[in-house]
């Protein structure tokens, strides 16, 4: 009969649901408790909501720890009984040495990417933005550098060129729970030995997104879709974000090809944006999609502030190019 080892997991989201989940049905792990942040207000009437891994918890009558702003090494009573695993999936919080010293035989973290490239939060964007064509998602030990700790396991996957960073995150994750249960009792037994990271990342560290990264100037915008340019003072006023602009000095890569990743891998947010010069003065416009053939791109379907998601064939004779 195989040994029955305890777990507390430590996050929010339907990506942690999963793991937790795949824990569960394994019947090898007892879920002591979870950690995660109390209800959020949500929306525009701001309703406190509760996050899929409370929800999760709650179903299966787990104790659930909520946690704002830093942890505390006052928090640990209530994180009683001391688990043999710590699992940390889509956390978002910095966890300190307190923390990963709690559980009794190692704290894990499972993360998408092919470390040790892509370091960081937003690993999958970094991904399609940089036009990856093969990724990967591993499991790992947590250490107290940003993804630096040794690694357990890993499974090399292609990057679907239709995929956005919400299906590259839940195929990784889900590659990942199937494989979860095994490794860890594999870690409990001593069969499987963790081989340390080298120092450095070969890739930029993957940070998080702020919302002007997916701006694009309506120049390079217009360059590359073949539209017609604009003498439009106020255009010259924005500029593309420094972001974009390393991703294609770093890849080499034809602005075609950076704004389709873009539209991509940043979809549904920040998202790609610019500023359409119109007979009304500028207008924010959202780029949802776009086809590249060569180093061209044509506008498929964008967004204009205030209106529905449209055709840009339906709405380009807003466009004011004088």
């Amino acid at each position: 009969m195989s040994t029955i080892y305890t777990v507390g997991v430590a996050g929010s989201t339907q990506h942690t649901r999963i793991c937790a989940e795949a824990l569960r049905v394994s019947g090898q792990f007892e879920i002591l408790w979870v950690l995660t942040p109390p209800p959020q207000p949500i929306g525009r009437k701001q309703i406190l909501t509760k996050n899929p891994l409370q929800l999760w918890a709650e179903e299966h009558h787990f104790p659930v720890v909520f946690m704002e702003g830093k942890l505390r090494p006052e928090l640990q009573d209530q994180l009683e009984p001391q688990p043999d695993f710590l699992l940390v999936v889509d956390f978002g919080y910095l966890v300190p040495q307190w923390l990963l010293a709690w559980p009794q035989i190692a704290p894990l973290n499972i993360h998408p990417s092919l470390l040790p490239r892509w370091r960081g939060s937003s690993p999958g964007q970094f991904v399609m933005l940089y036009g990856e064509k093969t990724s990967a998602v591993t499991i790992m030990i947590m250490g107290e550098g940003l993804d630096t700790g040794p690694l357990l396991w890993q499974e090399e996957f292609a990057v679907d060129s239709s995929w956005t960073q919400t299906e590259y995150y839940q195929h990784s994750f889900e590659l990942a729970a199937r494989a979860l249960p095994q490794v860890m009792q594999e870690v409990a037994a001593g069969t499987r030995l963790p081989t340390p990271q080298p120092a450095e990342s070969p890739t930029p560290i993957a940070r998080r997104f702020k919302k002007d990264d997916g701006f694009i100037s309506w120049e390079t915008l217009a360059a590359t879709a073949g539209l017609p340019g604009t003498h439009n003072p106020e255009v010259q006023d924005h500029q593309t974000s420094q972001l974009l602009v390393e991703v294609q000095q770093n890849t080499h890569h034809s602005w075609a090809e950076v704004i389709a990743n873009a539209v991509q891998g940043l979809s549904p947010w920040p998202g790609v944006w610019t500023y359409l010069p119109t007979t009304k003065g500028l207008k924010r416009m959202k780029v949802l999609s776009v086809h590249k053939l060569g180093d061209k791109i044509s506008l498929e379907q964008v967004q204009i502030e205030g209106q529905q998601p449209a055709l840009w064939n339906e709405v380009k004779t807003l466009y004011a190019n004088q």
